[in-house]
């Protein structure tokens, strides 16, 4: 009778077996780091393999075009890159009922936040017919561990990280199309898994952004939180909003206000025309400006933050870094600055461009600043 239960067991497990391997893809179990785009990899319908070339193909292209970076190319800490997922396939939830299971082709990343966990993207469907996602992968290896479905079908276009009281926010919009911030806790991130459950994620916190048009873009920095606005043809919005000690943002500070610190303080500034994203960076602010084919930059600002003013017309940059089309955000964690981009999203891999970023990749600050 136990070898009967055996014989049984093996036939079950491989049953199991060859229906994990049916198809043209596979489907790990176990976090995997998938480098080659000829052998798709997909977990729980959605793709986690490079859309675009191999790992020794984008090295050669990136250095080729880019020789002024190369330097920075961060050799001493891998990975160096990470793959971005779904760029081919991503599977979500249909936006008219929010429960509807569906897959995604045209998933466009734009967010982009470092725990000392995950490495974080966000993307939502440029067709708006699927609810935007967040892909967490490992920051040590770069493996794919899980993907978060949103309540929304939200541009998303940054994310930022508060170490201090462990929130993930994420730039939405609420449904009458005014500026948010939405957050979730470590402790949501940490048990979401759209894979097992098949539902949305709901957020832990939202947050209406008087003041600003949209929230384009945002990064945590000393107590508080920076939100952009993107304006392709005219000038943009900084806004600063100090945080509290439960780690929401004050739209006003009055004087029975108790913030985490007293670092900043409500303030709304024009900026320059493109922005797509912001970080910081031992007094200075760095920010990607990007917008069509054409290359993009880092504008470097001799700024910690804690001035009341940032000249965007030129007096306060210290430093332009040619960048490749299409970045958008940037995120300083030690001395690495993280840059995503969508040039490898389905309508930007039809472009005539010399370089597609499937990756996102990470830079050596103090060589890039020299």
């Amino acid at each position: 009778m136990q070898k009967r239960h055996r014989r049984i067991n093996g036939l079950f497990l491989l049953t199991g077996v060859l229906a994990a391997l049916a198809g043209c893809t596979r489907t790990p179990v176990a976090p995997v780091v998938a480098t080659d785009p000829g052998r798709p990899v997909t977990i729980a319908g959605t793709t986690v393999s490079p859309a675009v070339t191999t790992t020794k193909g984008f090295y050669d292209s990136f250095i080729k075009q880019y020789p002024h970076l190369q330097s920075a190319l961060d050799h001493d800490a891998p990975p160096e890159t990470y793959v971005i997922p779904g760029l081919r396939r991503t599977r979500t939830l249909l936006t008219r009922d929010h429960k509807t299971v569906g897959t995604s082709t045209q998933m466009d990343p734009q967010g982009l936040a470092v725990t000392s966990q995950y490495v974080i993207i966000s993307a939502y469907s440029r067709d708006k017919h699927y609810d935007s996602v967040l892909f967490l992968l490992s920051k040590k290896t770069g493996a794919f561990l899980k993907q978060i479905v949103l309540p929304t079908n939200a541009h998303v276009g940054g994310l930022a990280y508060d170490p201090v009281n462990h929130m993930l926010w994420v730039a939405t919009e609420t449904a009458q199309a005014q500026a948010a911030l939405s957050a979730y806790t470590l402790k949501t991130l940490d048990t979401a898994d759209f894979a097992q459950k098949q539902t949305a994620t709901a957020f832990d916190h939202v947050v209406t952004l008087p003041k600003i048009p949209q929230a384009s873009f945002i990064t945590y920095t000393r107590n508080g939180l920076y939100v952009g606005y993107f304006d392709a043809r005219g000038q943009g919005v900084f806004a600063t909003y100090p945080l509290d000690r439960q780690g929401m943002p004050q739209l006003t500070a009055g004087p029975t206000t108790h913030l985490r610190g007293q670092d900043i303080h409500p303030a709304v500034y024009d900026t320059s025309k493109q922005l797509q994203g912001v970080t910081f960076y031992q007094g200075r602010i760095l920010f990607s400006q990007s917008y069509g084919p054409h290359p993009a930059k880092v504008l470097v600002f001799d700024n910690d933050g804690q001035k009341t003013w940032i000249d965007f017309d030129g007096d306060d940059i210290v430093k332009s870094i040619v960048m490749p089309p299409y970045l958008e955000q940037i995120v300083a964690s030690g001395s690495d600055l993280y840059a995503l981009f969508e040039s490898a999203a389905g309508p930007y891999r039809q472009a005539d461009l010399e370089f597609h970023a499937d990756r996102v990749v990470k830079l050596d600050l103090p060589t890039l600043l020299k």
